[in-house]
């Protein structure tokens, strides 16, 4: 005996078979669910640290077998992590590329949703920027993305402070005689060769030092003068050569720390010797460093010698001490 059937009971077979398929396939699991409970802490959190130990804990809220769990760092972040401790999930290794952690389970098995997994790697060696960051984590199976979740932040902290003192560049320099007045006679010995000192005190913490430098121009009295003992510092004339109608000075200094300061000029660098002013002027004295609290002390004898080839008058000049420190 035959059976026949026809296309219309072909398709309800195939329709009946279809039914049955679907009805044998497990629903899936509800996905990109929220972890809860993420929290992530490190075991020194200053910059640069090295051998960190950083953990991470969290509850899924999906049940799935899950192959990795990833876990975001900050970047910059170096070393090797190695696992120090796992619970709640499978035995597994460890690898980092970039700012992503990732915790590979070597044989994944079902973790049931609110099962606590505790994740502890060491070897890490900190990040170099100072800041707050947050870590992401996501649990993943073998279809993709199961469970994700942000931990608060953590703070890594400077390791080092840096300090910025600012020292004013200082100088100041005091003169005691803002003036003086020779009343000479060529009649009277004791009042044709006379001499007025000034005292010149320079402090200023320049750290190279400085330069003093010293200029005039002839004493005069209308269209008379009275010339200078010599053409500058490079030339000088011993005191006992001195000679008269003449206008000189000598100098000398006192450092008052270790400033280096020193009398320039072949001729006025000679304990006792005289030297002419200059229109210009010229460096009398440089220091190579900075003066200490009581400062650098400068005597300059001016000297005054006149006999009857000087005419009658009243003579004037004007001398300049002008200091210029190198910071």
């Amino acid at each position: 005996m035959r059976t026949f059937i026809g296309s219309r009971g072909l398709a309800l077979l195939a329709g009946f078979a279809v039914l049955a398929l679907l009805t044998l396939q497990p629903a899936s699991p509800a996905r990109a669910a929220a972890l809860t409970g993420v929290a992530w802490s490190v075991s020194n959190s200053q910059i640069s640290s090295t051998s960190a130990t950083y953990s991470w804990q969290f509850t899924p809220a999906t049940t799935a077998t899950l192959e990795s769990i990833t876990m975001t760092v900050p970047a910059n972040t170096a070393g090797t992590p190695a696992i120090a401790a796992n619970y709640g999930i499978g035995a597994g290794s460890v690898g980092m590329s970039g700012t992503t952690v990732t915790y590979t389970v070597t044989a994944p098995a079902s973790v049931a949703s609110g099962t606590p997994i505790y994740i502890e790697l060491s070897g890490f060696t900190n990040t170099d920027t100072a800041g707050d960051y947050t870590s992401d984590v996501e649990t993943v199976d073998g279809v993709g993305s199961v469970d994700t979740g942000t931990s608060a932040a953590v703070t890594f902290g400077a390791n080092a402070t840096v300090a910025t003192v600012v020292v004013a560049k200082s100088m100041t320099v005091t003169n005691d005689t803002a003036a003086f007045t020779m009343l000479m006679d060529p009649g009277v010995v004791a009042l044709s060769d006379l001499n007025r000192s000034v005292t010149l005190n320079v402090k200023t913490n320049a750290g190279n030092g400085y330069t003093l430098n010293v200029k005039a121009g002839l004493l005069t009295s209308g269209g008379l003068t009275i010339p200078a003992i010599s053409a500058g510092i490079g030339t000088g004339v011993a005191t006992g050569s001195f000679t008269a109608n003449t206008f000189g000075y000598k100098m000398s200094a006192t450092a008052g720390n270790a400033s280096g300061i020193t009398v320039q000029g072949a001729g006025l660098s000679v304990a006792n010797n005289y030297v002419g002013y200059t229109v210009a002027g010229e460096n009398a004295a440089a220091a190579t460093g900075p003066t200490g609290a009581s400062g650098d002390t400068f005597v300059l004898n001016n000297r005054v010698a006149i006999n009857y080839d000087t005419p009658g008058g009243t003579y004037t000049s004007t001398i300049t001490y002008t200091v210029t420190p190198s910071y």
